[in-house]
This record gives C-alpha cells, structure tokens and sequence, in this order.
C-alpha cells in the first residue's frame, strides 16, 4: 500500500488529482522499474497522533517514520529544551531525545536545531530557538534563516528572519515567540518545491505543516546500505508534500536524527546513526544515539481504552 494513497476515501474528487500526479512522479511507474514506498505500521498512539512506517525495498532502501499531528485535538502541546541560565556555559546543555522525553515526561521527541557539536557537555544552537516563550538562541546570521514556529494555542508556521542582521526580532511573519526550532533549507513554501534534486542521502528529521492544520514530523533512518540509505532534501520535499504539507522545512540531521515515542514507556524507534563506518552494521533502536542541542517534544493524551490498538 502506497505510504498516502491509502488514506484517500472511496469518494475520487478533482482535489485528489494534483496529489496523485505528484505521487506518481515521486514513487514512479512500475512500468519504470521504480519502487514505491510501502506502510509497514500505521498506529494511532495517542488522541489526534497518527504513525506511520514507511519503507522502500533494495537496491536503496530507505525507511521513514512519520508522525501526523492534529494540532486541534485535546491535549496537544509542546515544549523545547530550555536555556542553561545565565550562570552556566553557552546556550544549552546537550541531551539526547530519550533523555529529554524522559525528563519533560513528554509523549514524541524528535531532536531540532543545528549545533556547534564539539564533544562538551554544553552548546550554543545555530538559528533561532525558544521555549515556552523564553528565547534560548536568537537569530544570527548562518543559512538557518528559518524556524518551525508553534504558538501556545497549537498554530504551527514556518517563520523567517527578515534580513541578514543577528538578533533580529520579529520575525516574518509576525507572532509572539512561544515554542520554536530552526532549521535549514527550506523545503516546501506554498505547495512549491523549494530545494533542487541533486544532493546525498543522508538521515534526515524534518517538520511539514498542512493546510488542514495538521504538524507533520519526519524522521528519516540512514548511513546503513543494507537497512536504509537516507533521503536527499528533494526526497524529503516530495515525501512530505505527498502527505499534504504546503509548508516544510529540515533540521538537524545526520547523527542527530532521533524519534523517540512513550508509548507508554520512552523509547527510540528509529536507528540513529551518527559516524559514517567503514562496514555496512546491522543495528536496531536505540541505534547509536547522540546528545543533541535542544529537542522538540510533544504532550498528547492517551486513547480512550476502547480505541486502543
């Protein structure tokens, strides 16, 4: 089953047409030769969460997992990792994303923005990061121009600094900075595919937002020839565009691509990867997981017993 077609209704509408097109294109013909992404697991693991496993068989396998969130649904909301303070070292204190679900007694983790990544025990993040309304990083003037934005009434948008100056604020367009990580490049702006084909797969994390006010977040698995190679940024756009995102944006990757649920217990579902190694390793979760410098986290609420799956 195609990773978005199966959630088309019997009812075919003209809407339906420019999703499907674009499908085609990206997963390719079988005539084509080309492999189409196929859901291993569809879960609904918390109200208004949706997760989704999608893989890709050989000769480039790629596995992606998928975390669709109704950002109106009852429970919603997030938070990110706070500042050190302004007694200890630099911006924030580096954790991995299990660590920080445990600690925020959060439901989904996935790790945000770029940092400088020396081996301490403490960072400073690259972009724009708040948390619940207290700026950790300001803007500066790397390429992570852009951020995810969510505000404390759950309205998720990709956000901009205006010019090239650091500190900058506000943003473009204006809101009240609540929870937000940066990030780079741009993926999809207004239905248009903002990266270009070329590039190297590699893991990837990644945040899309719908039309329908729904917060897409993507975690792609990589570095692992026989389990998963990882997308390139166009990959990525195709796939998220696919699942309804108009807007999207990548985050740190690499190494740092980490999706953690508690479901109920935390634990990481994906297999992080953060060296490239000189042999193909055949490893499971928790993968090789590494501290990050700040995190995104989701508060959901559990399904009612009866809809439990």
């Amino acid at each position: 089953m195609n990773c978005h077609i199966h959630t088309l209704q019997n009812r075919f509408t003209f809407r339906h047409v420019i999703p499907l097109l674009l499908l085609f294109v990206f997963y390719g013909a079988a005539s084509q030769g080309e492999t189409t992404f196929v859901v291993q697991i569809e879960t609904h693991p918390f109200q208004g969460v949706r997760y989704l496993r999608c893989e890709k068989a050989a000769p480039d396998p790629q596995v992606a997992h998928l975390i669709e969130i109704e950002l109106d649904a009852p429970g919603i909301r997030f938070t990110t990792t706070g500042t050190n303070g302004t007694d200890a070292p630099r911006e924030t204190w580096c954790e991995t994303t299990l660590e920080f679900v445990k600690k925020t007694g959060a439901q989904i983790g996935i790790n945000g923005n770029y940092f400088i990544y020396d081996n301490e025990r403490h960072t400073e993040l690259i972009g724009l990061a708040v948390s619940d309304g207290e700026i950790v990083s300001p803007w500066d003037t790397s390429t992570s121009r852009f951020a995810l934005h969510i505000s404390k009434e759950n309205k998720a948008a990709l956000i901009e600094r205006p010019n090239t100056s650091a500190d900058t604020i506000p943003p473009q367009p204006k809101v009240n900075l609540y929870n937000a990580v940066g990030g780079r490049p741009l993926l999809l702006r207004d239905g248009t595919v903002m990266v270009q084909k070329a590039g190297k797969r590699h893991p990837r994390t990644g945040v899309g937002i719908t039309a329908d006010n729904k917060l897409l977040l993507l975690i792609v698995d990589g570095r692992q020839p026989s389990y998963s190679v990882g997308m390139t940024f166009y990959e990525m756009a195709m796939l998220l565009l696919s699942h309804g995102a108009v807007n999207a944006l990548a985050l740190d990757g690499g190494g740092s691509t980490t999706l953690v649920l508690a479901d109920p217990s935390p634990r990481v579902v994906n297999v992080p990867m953060p060296t490239v190694l000189p042999i193909d390793v055949g490893l499971k979760p928790p993968g090789i997981e590494r501290m990050n410098g700040n995190n995104l986290a989701l508060f959901a609420l559990p399904l009612p017993s009866a809809e439990k799956e």
